[in-house]
């Protein structure tokens, strides 16, 4: 039985490694594994944001189907997760690293959680006989979101490398107590994940000096697309108003020492897998839970759908995984609770609204597809991907081929974008888009999304001390 590493960095965009070529950031670990396995070159998250996007990972469900669309949301804690049914069927199934569920102590189908940071950390600063004027400024929180100084941890003591150093001490408890080598019976299942290169982007040196902003391209923007934005997007194009130029450069090149730092880490646990003699045996699954705009379209941060924000990375690597393979098909991550299922020989459950219990299914727990049947018969070409935001109001993108388009909600205002002719996104074709104008299959999975999503309209959200309606 094979063991799975699934790694995901935060807010890291598809493009920010270096084996893409479009920036020079140096990423040679997460080069090798998209070298020797195979990369999904169009895969978008379920959601732009962290929890409804994470969400979605564990349960293999659109946010439609589980109603989870901002930060402080947790879902039904009796949906089967990835990591559950993994348990249930013979793995040990732990998490290391920044998870941002809701609650933030659920287990969730974990059978061990660590080094999260929201409490292993702080308390392992606190142990070293830190303050916590201290710690806020290690954890980044001192000088505010964006701060344009590095932190001042030291890097033995700085959290990549404090949850890197968790998740080697778990695979060597791992590799002593279970078989799980080739030819073993008793896998592990590990997320392994880190908060960075979510902002501040404030690692310390020499990462934090690592690039020069003028070797970093300048955003993509141009002044003519600004007059085509929906109005949720021009209202947070307006709040980064303040952000000059110099500034957007430096976060910029702060942003790729992050990456840098991040493939470190990961190459030490890959370096840690070989010295175990477990390499070979394991599949390892490389991602994010959504990207960041970094500047481009006069954005910073997520929340929308640019390619920037919503489409991540998507490397698998290890046993039965084609070497060097290139997936053009559009996924989702979603999909990865199926992928995973059937990669173990697992058959997925889906969720009973009547009977409150996940019963066997003999097909998919819901939209989501194996992505190993992009190597077998190949991906539905029908498909049209989604992916859902309410942070700025409802809206919903939905991609098919080469066209993507995006519809909010408020105004049924809609966004249309020609990715073949027009990779970057700056003509938007949308403007005069109606719902009886839109071509199959887009206006059915549209339909289909909001009449699934309907339930959840008349709902409250509880937000920054507010009751509000879920939709705003």
């Amino acid at each position: 039985m094979r063991n799975i590493l699934f790694i995901t960095a935060d807010q890291l965009r598809h493009d920010a490694l270096g084996f893409r070529g479009v920036f020079p950031v140096r990423t040679p670990n997460i080069d090798a594994l998209a070298a020797n396995g195979a990369v999904f070159e169009n895969a978008y998250c379920p959601s732009p944001l962290c929890v409804p996007s994470r969400a979605s990972i564990m349960t293999g469900k659109y946010p439609c189907d589980i109603g989870v669309y901002y930060n402080d949301q947790a879902w039904d804690d009796v949906l089967p997760t990835m990591p559950g049914e993994l348990s249930k069927n013979g793995y040990f199934s732990i998490s290391v690293g920044k998870m941002h569920f809701r609650p933030a102590r659920k287990y969730f189908g974990f059978d061990k959680r660590c080094a999260d940071n929201d409490s292993d950390y702080p308390l392992y600063l606190k142990r070293l006989g830190l303050s916590d004027d201290t710690i806020a400024a290690w954890l980044g929180k001192k000088d505010g979101a964006f701060s344009t100084k590095p932190t001042p941890a030291p890097m033995e003591h700085y959290l990549p490398v404090y949850i890197t150093n968790r998740a080697i001490q778990e695979l060597d408890l791992i590799a002593q107590r279970r078989e799980c080598g080739p030819g073993g019976n008793e896998p592990f299942f590990m997320w392994y994940s880190f908060l960075l290169p979510h902002t501040p982007c404030t690692p310390p040196e020499p990462y934090f000096s690592m690039y020069s902003p003028d070797e970093i391209p300048p955003p993509v923007r141009d002044e003519r697309e600004l007059a085509a934005f929906a109005p949720p997007v021009q209202r947070w194009r307006d709040a980064w108003r303040f952000l000059d130029e110099e500034w957007v450069r430096k976060f910029r090149a702060q942003y790729m020492g992050c990456v840098t730092l991040v493939d470190e880490q990961v190459g030490r646990v890959i370096d840690r897998l070989k010295e175990l003699g477990l390499y070979d045996n394991t599949l390892i699954v490389f991602s994010s839970d959504h990207g960041d705009y970094l500047g481009d379209h006069f954005m910073m941060q997520k929340g929308f759908f640019h390619d920037c924000s919503a489409k991540v990375p998507l490397i698998l690597h290890g046993p039965d995984i084609p070497n060097g393979g290139r997936v053009s098909e559009t996924v989702s991550l979603i999909d990865l609770m199926p992928t995973l299922l059937d990669y173990c020989g697992l058959a997925p459950r889906r969720f009973d609204d009547t009977t409150r219990t996940a019963i066997a299914l003999d097909g998919d727990v819901s939209d989501g597809v194996s992505l190993l049947d992009a190597f077998r018969q190949g991906l539905d070409p029908q498909r049209v991907v989604v992916s859902e935001s309410g942070i700025h109001g409802l809206s919903i993108m939905l991609r098919h081929e080469d066209t993507k388009i995006v519809y909010y909600d408020r105004t049924q205002r809609f966004d249309r974008f020609d990715l073949a002719a027009d990779p970057n996104e700056l003509n938007n074709t949308g403007q005069d888009l109606a719902m009886e104008d839109l071509p199959e299959p887009f206006r059915a999975t549209l339909n289909d999304v909001l009449s699934r999503l309907a339930k959840y309209r008349d709902k409250t959200y509880y937000f920054k001390a507010k009751v509000r309606p879920m939709f705003t």
